[in-house]
């Protein structure tokens, strides 16, 4: 199974060097460079200009960009911004068809809206021309869970993007104190029932929550607190961050938003039925009582923050937060006490498909030579590179790298986005009591209720061409009833009209 990396206070600088073999040690040229090589012999000497969001994975490609170069002679500019810049920039480059960017990081919810306003380039137009596609490129063959790249890549059945970064959301939990003999005499004796590690159900995540809501001068696992604890971080601001934290309370209570049989579709407005207003309510509650005070105005960078500093116990916080938390000793207290699970199950198991694309927009002069780059980064130790900053490798080659699968997250990554337990050296990935790494076994053996299977039932944002209007809409109610504003069905109910009545299509 894995080996434990000791003096966890190095591991970041033990895994950068480990990955960056792939460029330091001298090897024979492959027969995928070899191709690489010869096929942009036209565009040597051509420069390529990329933007996307200001993330570690952005930031280790525009690091690594320089072995394309080294292969092709093409030159790639990385350009990082915030995700808001992102999205005004390359607008702004489609509209005004200055042809400055080449490619760029596409959130999967944008897809619909650029495809109808023919800004995007779909992949058959490259994947035809079998002079800039390398023979061996196949992302079905690639990727065995289609549809996670569907949904994110995908607009009317075809594909607009090759996968870069993953996400969904995880349960982060601090197992050291779940694991606490102390703890976990005093939570039986209270519940009447063993303190699970992790919480599996929704009764499960709101117990532990309050038992390890403490307060300065309390005891918690033998210490005494210094400051108030609390036994969970959510989000509140009103912000795009707590609409996305609430979809997978509202996903797990097997509500949605829009029904609808796809993410395109439209539908009548069902976000205010009863699944809708238990989650809200769910959902205030932890915030109300279990949360740090000013979560109204957190986002995901406070949530991280609130984990990091031993603020709070656990969270519902995004995958790619992972590497912050459990892997770099210049931002994190909590390196080997935090461990992985998914979004406790009400009436459904569930997780949450989110992610970014590399897509190529129809404004571009370069389009085959950034067609040679976007190849390029799904490349097996390209993808394992970018695990290794916390984001979700699709592709199946990259678990097979150990410095991936030994991971702490890992083995959660690979159950979500594949259905199956990781293997590694041919035993099952299941993380055991005091490890971190690993993926619960009890919430692997938990079925879901409705269909009595093990694996994740996937469930999907709207994505048609108005869903940035859905979620600004909901953020404005879901806020507002967090800050007291209005109860859990009066600000869902408001949502659902504001919702009929700015786009028509829903009903």
């Amino acid at each position: 199974m894995r080996k434990k990396i000791v003096g966890r206070v190095v591991v970041g600088a033990i895994l950068l060097s480990i990955l960056m073999v792939f460029s330091t040690v001298a090897v024979a040229e492959t027969e995928a460079d070899k191709w690489l090589r010869e096929a942009a012999k036209p565009y040597k000497g051509t420069t390529i200009n990329v933007i996307g969001e200001a993330l570690p994975p952005l930031a280790s490609l525009a690091e690594r960009s320089a072995e394309f170069t080294k292969i092709t002679g093409i030159k790639v500019n990385i350009e990082q911004r915030d995700m808001d810049s992102v999205k005004q920039k390359v607008t702004a480059d489609f509209v005004a068809n200055t042809h400055i960017y080449d490619a760029f990081m596409n959130y999967f919810s944008w897809i619909s809206s650029m495809v109808e306003n023919d800004w995007l380039v779909p992949l058959e137009t490259f994947m035809s021309d079998r002079k800039i596609t390398d023979p061996n490129f196949d992302l079905k063959k690639d990727i065995s869970n289609q549809e996670w790249l569907n949904t994110m890549a995908a607009y009317k059945g075809k594909l607009y993007g090759v996968p870069f970064t993953v996400h969904t959301i995880f349960l982060y939990w601090r197992w050291d104190i779940f694991e606490n003999p102390e703890e976990q005499k005093n939570f039986k004796a209270k519940y009447g029932y063993d303190l699970p590690s992790p919480p599996i159900t929704l009764k499960e995540y709101r117990d532990t929550s309050e038992f390890f809501t403490r307060k300065k001068g309390e005891k918690m696992a033998g210490k005494v607190l210094g400051y108030d604890v609390y036994g969970t971080t959510l989000c509140g601001k009103r912000h795009i961050s707590t609409v996305y934290n609430w979809f997978n309370v509202l996903f797990t209570y097997n509500g949605q938003t829009i029904d609808s049989p796809g993410h395109f579709d439209y539908g009548p407005v069902i976000v205010n039925n009863d699944a809708g207003v238990k989650a809200l309510t769910y959902y205030k509650d932890m915030v109300d009582n279990f949360s740090p005070p000013g979560t109204t105005s957190y986002t995901w960078d406070e949530q991280l923050a609130a984990v990091q500093t031993e603020l709070a116990v656990s969270a519902l916080l995004w995958a790619d937060a992972a590497y912050a938390t459990t892997e770099d000793p210049t931002q994190s207290k909590v390196i080997g006490k935090i461990a992985f699970s998914g979004t406790p199950i009400g009436e459904r198991k569930i997780t949450n498909m989110n992610g970014w694309v590399l897509s190529i927009p129809t404004s571009s002069k370069k389009q085959e030579a950034a067609w040679l780059f976007l190849q390029w980064t799904q490349r097996k130790e390209m993808q394992a590179l970018l695990m290794a900053n916390g984001t979700i490798a699709l592709p199946d080659s990259a678990y097979t790298v150990p410095d991936v699968y030994n991971l702490t997250y890992a083995p959660t990554h690979y159950f979500f986005t594949h259905g199956k337990v990781l293997k590694v050296d041919g035993k099952e990935a299941f993380r055991k009591p005091g490890e971190d790494w690993g993926l619960p076994k009890d919430y692997y053996e938990a079925v879901d209720p409705v269909t009595g299977k093990r694996e994740v039932v996937i469930f999907t944002m709207k994505c048609f061409p108005e869903s940035l209007i859905l979620e600004d809409i909901l953020g404005k109610y879901i806020n507002g009833c967090l800050a007291g504003e209005y109860e859990p069905k009066e600000a869902l109910d408001k949502a659902a009209d504001e919702l009929r009545r700015k786009i028509p299509r829903l009903k």
